[in-house]
């Protein structure tokens, strides 16, 4: 909880810090590690809070394993890694959530050809990974062809919620294995998960290389913004 601290304060420029078993940053922002799972024990999730009052705001997020370094390196500590990929991806779509200056991250309106039909979104960064001379392949690729548009009919209309939900994509591989992974609100979702791995993206035989991004749908088309969320958790009244 102290890498999140201090990842979120050095992306955010205002002071988050450890308060008991939660970090909190300006106003009702909050991060909590979310509960154990008998079925994942592994499973590492964070729930970031829009206003930790309320638990119907909450965001969740498992953080991502990192087994190679950034550019090919390994000398980091995995946890961190994570914490840092979690941080630019997820967090810098969150904190974009109260913000909303398009400082830390990009909003895409239901009608953006770049976005999710139906759904307002704000889309994080998309961090890469990897060992070997094209650990950035798949980063590149991501970069260049926007997911949501073809995963929107595998994702389908209804996700559950109408706000605040988080929509996790992590892909990758290299000689003999891959991933394909996409997660709504913290869940693998198998037909995008689906989708996902049937698309184009590099597949490297040499080394490896993977992506992540994160993307918060803030509200489908023709609901409500959650106005009081976002002035609450940045302290205005």
């Amino acid at each position: 909880m102290g890498a999140v601290a201090d990842e979120l304060s050095a992306l955010h420029g205002e002071q988050w810090r450890v308060a008991g078993e939660e970090v909190r940053g300006p106003g009702a922002l909050a991060v909590r590690l979310g509960e154990p799972r008998e079925d994942d024990p592994h499973r590492l999730e964070l729930l970031f809070l829009a206003d930790r009052d309320r638990p119907e705001t909450a965001v969740p997020d498992r953080l991502t394993g990192t087994g190679g370094g950034f550019g090919g390196g390994g000398d980091e500590d995995p946890l961190r890694r994570s914490v840092e990929v979690w941080a630019s991806t997820a967090g810098a779509a969150l904190i974009e959530l109260v913000a909303h200056n398009g400082r830390f991250a990009g909003h895409l309106d239901p009608s953006d050809p770049d976005g999710l039909p139906g759904w307002h979104a704000i889309h994080g960064g998309v961090v890469g990974w990897g060992t070997g001379k094209r650990f950035h392949d798949v980063q590149d690729w991501l970069v260049r062809n926007p997911v949501l548009p073809a995963l929107a009919p595998a994702l389908g209309g209804d996700l559950g919620r109408d706000q605040l939900i988080g929509v996790q994509v992590c892909f990758g591989g290299g000689a003999g294995r891959r991933t394909a992974e996409v997660r709504v609100h913290g869940e693998v979702h198998a037909a995008a998960s689906a989708a996902l791995d049937a698309l184009d993206w590099p597949r490297v035989a040499e080394g490896d290389a993977y992506a992540r991004t994160f993307v918060l749908l803030v509200r489908r088309a023709g609901t409500r913004p959650p106005a009081e969320v976002g002035l609450r958790a940045a302290g205005r009244k």
